[in-house]
């Protein structure tokens, strides 16, 4: 009895400490209700407030194009509340890149966002423009610089420099050929074009007439006298000079004769070839100089024909005067049977054959021969093919086309007496 007494004595004791213990547990139930609830309440609130973009999520843009800002809607329960939103962006149309439109709205006491991406981006391939036409013409072995193109970019600029060109072109060979032009941006947008080549043989023009004078001898008759019909007093000499030079002709060099003989090149119409003989009286710096200070007066081209074997070349030496041959040593005359001729129609080959040589050996040059006394022979012409020369020249006072012989080239021959409107007519077309 006692016993029981005390265990039920022991169980009141206990009653305020589980008491306790029952009520923070309550406590913190609800505790944990509330806050739940709350959670939940906000949330709710949050879903009644919302934020949507008005069209795509993305945008792409070309770089350098117009950029309109976009727009959202905002709604409340069944209010629309767009008018609170406020929207930032950082896009930058001139530079590529992923930029952002940022919507913000704040209403009681919620706050939300929503964004817009937009990438400015460059798909425009840069334009290129040939220089020139996209199809040319030329001509073989004609000396000829390709014109090029100029590229540029909406974003990048000038990328001229940029340009890759590569061709097959062959200008020793006739054909069509190609040149391929390439350029590409920053962005690896390409561009290319195509230049279509041409390659032919120059067309020889037939009807082009042109003079060759031939002089001899020049003299200063004030103070000088020669005896020789074929002498020409430096005055005359000028004063055919001028005549060239005020009606605008072209004196030619020997290789500029040479390759329009050959149809290289062409030249003008008003174009003349001057050339003189032997190499003696006032030709050259040991026998009384009259014509080289005169061409480079003038700035006139000629060709001296120099019988290599009897004068030093040294003695002629000028930019405005080519060498060329007039034989080494067999500028004479011999007997032959019953006839008189020119040395060179009448010596055996291989003499002929080693003066040619030996001739063009001294001057450096087999361009153009010059036949003594305007002598020449079928043998003659082959003799000099054999050793290599291009060109021969005779007399014949007629005009020389691309149609003349080119080893029988007639040349008007410069006289004494030969008046001004002589040479005219002889120049003139």
């Amino acid at each position: 009895m006692r016993y029981n007494m005390e265990k039920e004595k022991k169980k009141k004791d206990n009653n305020p400490q589980q008491e306790s213990k029952k009520k923070k547990i309550i406590i913190f139930t609800l505790l944990i209700i509330f806050i739940t609830l709350l959670i939940f309440w906000i949330s709710w609130r949050k879903k009644l407030l919302k934020i949507t973009l008005v069209g795509n999520n993305e945008i792409i843009l070309e770089v350098n194009s117009s950029y309109q800002e976009g727009s959202a809607k905002a709604t409340y329960l069944t209010d629309d509340i767009s008018s609170k939103i406020t929207m930032n962006h950082n896009v930058d149309v001139t530079k590529l890149g992923t930029y952002y439109e940022t919507y913000q709205i704040t209403y009681r006491g919620i706050q939300k966002e929503i964004k817009r991406t937009i990438i400015v981006q460059d798909t425009t391939a840069p334009e290129l423009l040939l220089n020139g036409e996209e199809e040319m013409t030329i001509f073989v072995n004609e000396e000829w610089q390709d014109p090029g193109a100029t590229a540029t970019d909406n974003y990048d600029g000038n990328l001229s420099n940029n340009i890759e060109t590569k061709n097959n072109i062959d200008i020793t060979q006739p054909g069509t050929y190609q040149i391929n032009y390439t350029v590409k941006d920053s962005s690896g947008n390409t561009t290319a074009k195509t230049r279509t080549i041409i390659c032919k043989e120059r067309p020889i023009i037939d009807d082009q007439q042109i003079a060759v004078l031939n002089y001899h001898f020049f003299y200063d008759q004030k103070n000088e006298s020669c005896n020789e019909s074929i002498c020409l007093d430096i005055e005359k000499f000028k004063e055919q000079l001028d005549y060239l030079k005020e009606n605008n002709y072209k004196t030619l060099t020997m290789q500029e004769f040479r390759d329009w003989m050959y149809g290289k090149i062409d030249i003008p119409e008003r174009s003349v070839l001057i050339t003189i003989d032997d190499g003696a009286m006032g030709t050259g710096a040991h026998n009384g100089n009259k014509l080289i200070p005169i061409l480079e007066e003038y700035e006139m081209h000629a060709t001296l024909f120099l019988i290599s074997g009897w004068w030093n070349v040294e003695n002629y030496q000028s930019p405005y005067l080519d060498i060329e041959s007039h034989t080494h040593d067999m500028h004479t005359k011999i007997s032959y049977g019953s006839e008189i001729g020119s040395k060179l129609l009448y010596s055996k080959e291989e003499n002929v054959l080693q003066d040619l040589t030996l001739s063009i050996q001294t001057i450096g040059s087999k361009t153009a021969f010059c036949f003594p006394f305007y002598e020449s022979s079928k043998t003659a012409i082959e003799q000099l093919k054999k050793v290599g020369f291009e060109l021969a020249f005779v007399g014949g006072n007629r005009k020389v086309s691309r149609k003349t012989d080119k080893y029988q080239i007639p040349r008007y021959i410069i006289y004494k007496n030969t008046s001004l409107q002589s040479f005219i007519n002889m120049v003139s077309n």
